[in-house]
């Protein structure tokens, strides 16, 4: 076991610049296998994991190709790479057919067991700052960073994590309210929280369970994300990705979902818990790892599309609820506890207020026919984006108003765009989305979808890094984040490129790339709370052709434009009147000045007052 955890913990860095995990370092003992062996060995890492957590199928199969592997190097070891090349291709694909229906099983039982069935809710129950040995039984590796995290949250008051527990319990719940969704009696809730968070964890899962909940908690996120071995070992599992693999992989997953058809129909809900902090690195794959050819890509989409079509049959997006809140690690820099404390206290803001003067922007809104986006102080950004009309509209609104219940904090006003007529230059100068950095990312849109995409690192960056795997993508949303506060605490401590998407969204307007935020539940209406009118601007141009053919990407990435760079965000009506909404960076338009007060502090700190 022990050699064992010793090869997983060389995932982290720096063990991972110098091991055989690494493709470079293994090209350099192997030329011209340095992917292959690195990939075998990954999978292998991934054993410890499994006999931690009582995988036996998956552990013995890793067993297997160890040996298998180890042979075929022993034995070949005179033949040319492409034969050594070939014998491993072979041997892959014999694995993933091999554990097909292991994997799937897996999954099935990760995503649906509670209570004592759960291994990640055994440890959780066992945590203490007194030890972190309890740690390892995750199966996972544990950095010094993560240790002290848990350490630090297990020292906050306990009445101030209950009633962080609540909050996000609540805001589930909340969340088919505001959503017009029908709890229907349904109890399991998907959680996640991040290795080190236990503290909170056991309040969230106390909530819960005191609201009739049952947690089903799946493998805690670390930090190692994102890491050179994540970016280096992306595509393994999809490497040699065949007609065959694909059948085999597609009837795996059907089975074990129908197995456990009962408890994902229970389903009602999922809940995450995220942490941010990490100075934003460029990473690129290095070049002896793994890379899939344009066949492979296709199938992969095809495979993971089908996942998700599967999955949708017994867990309607259109039928649960979801929360997802952040919160900043040490890695965030020397003012840690300030900005913990401030961020804690965003996140436990009454949203109400706020949603009231968010129906003042749309109710604006819906009287326009398209907004104009212009970016000033060194952003491009120059847009017209297209606005769905309305037939009804004493009873229909354009724009979803969105609290603080399904993203933690609140809140934003969206939309699904009308793609003809979208078009133009979407500008931003730095920005982290799903932890890889961009500069001066441009995208260019015509009718709606990306007709070019480049950043300072490059057009092939983005291609495999935003777009992947798709070459061009729509928009699926249209929104303008209202969370002035979220703001002046980025600006206060320069931290605005380390935020996760969750709040940078809310820090002004943005849109998103992929599918509509109603993918998949397009066709259950919803109302906003305030005027009670139906939300119709659901699907677009693409997605509106569901019932005929796979409409979806797979993907929905949120790129916000940040309030000091725009010069103005205005809805422009049908008869050429245009109506003011942000000017400068603040919202002008008459009722919403009370959206400005974080800005009125960044305003503040800047004259020195």
């Amino acid at each position: 076991m022990n050699e064992k955890k010793e090869l997983a913990d060389q995932r982290l860095s720096p063990a991972y610049e110098t091991s055989m995990l690494n493709p470079g370092q293994a090209e350099k003992s192997y030329p011209g296998l340095g992917g292959w062996y690195a990939a075998v060995q990954a999978e292998i890492a991934g054993g410890y994991e499994d006999e931690c957590l009582g995988k036996k199928a998956l552990a013995a199969a890793k067993e297997w190709l160890a040996e298998e592997a180890a042979a075929i190097f022993k034995d070949k070891r005179e033949e040319s790479p492409a034969g050594l090349k070939a014998a491993l291709a072979g041997l892959w694909k014999r694995y993933l057919l091999r554990t097909a229906e292991a994997r799937a099983l897996d999954w099935a039982k990760e995503m649906t067991r509670t209570g004592a069935e759960n291994p990640y809710e055994a440890v959780l129950w066992k945590a203490n700052a007194d030890t972190d040995s309890w740690m390892e039984e995750y199966g996972l590796p544990v950095t010094a960073l993560e240790r002290e995290m848990m350490r630090f949250w297990f020292s906050l008051p306990p009445e101030k994590l209950k009633s962080m527990g609540n909050i996000i319990a609540d805001a589930l719940l909340h969340g088919f309210i505001s959503q017009s969704r029908d709890r229907r009696g349904r109890s399991r809730v998907r959680f996640f929280y991040q290795l080190g968070q236990e503290a909170l964890a056991r309040e969230v899962v106390r909530a819960f369970r005191e609201r009739g909940l049952q947690p089903v908690i799946t493998a805690p996120h670390t930090l190692d994300t994102p890491s050179q071995y994540q970016v280096d070992h992306r595509f393994d599992r999809y490497y040699g990705l065949d007609q065959e693999l694909l059948a085999a992989e597609q009837s795996a997953y059907e089975k074990a979902m129908r197995g456990y058809e009962a408890e994902l129909k229970d389903t009602c809900g999922m809940v995450g818990i995220e942490q941010f902090g990490i100075e934003p690195v460029i990473l690129t794959p290095c070049p002896d790892a793994l890379h899939l050819t344009q066949e492979m890509q296709a199938l992969s989409a095809q495979l993971e599309s089908r996942k998700a079509e599967l999955e949708a049959e017994w867990i309607r997006p259109a039928e649960i609820s979801f929360c997802k809140i952040a919160f900043p690690n040490r890695l965030v820099g020397e003012r840690f506890e300030e900005i913990f404390q401030d961020f804690f206290a965003l996140n436990e803001t009454v949203s109400a207020p706020y949603e009231l003067v968010q129906q003042t922007l749309i109710d604006a809104l819906d009287t326009c026919e398209y907004a104009e986006v212009k970016g000033y102080q060194g952003n491009e950004t120059n847009i017209t984006v297209s606005l769905w009309p309305l037939s009804q509209p004493d009873v229909q609104t354009k724009f979803l108003n969105c609290g603080g219940d399904l993203n933690i904090p609140y809140g934003e006003v969206f939309t699904t765009p009308r793609l003809a007529g979208t078009t133009g230059l979407w500008h931003v100068e730095e920005i982290c989305l799903k932890g890889v950095f961009y500069h001066d990312l441009r995208l260019t849109f015509q009718d709606g979808w990306v007709i070019r995409a480049d950043c300072r690192e490059g057009a092939e960056y983005v291609r495999k890094n935003l777009l992947y795997p798709w070459d061009k993508l729509t928009m699926g949303e249209f929104a303008i984040g209202t969370n002035t506060s979220a703001y002046a605490i980025a600006q206060k401590y320069g931290i605005g490129s380390r935020l996760p998407i969750l709040i940078y969204e809310k820090m002004g307007p943005h849109m998103a790339i992929g599918d509509p935020c109603f993918a998949r539940s397009e066709d259950a209406a919803i109302y906003n709370m305030y005027d009670h009118k139906e939300m119709v601007c659901r699907e677009n141009e693409v997605t509106g052709e569901r019932k005929q053919k796979n409409v979806y990407f797979g993907k929905h990435i949120d790129i916000t434009l940040p309030y000091h760079q725009v010069e103005y965000l205005r809805g422009v009506r049908a008869d050429g009147s245009k109506l003011e909404i942000i000017g400068h960076g603040r919202f002008v338009l008459a009722g919403t000045d009370a959206l400005n007060e974080g800005l009125c502090v960044v305003q503040k700190e800047e004259q020195g007052q």
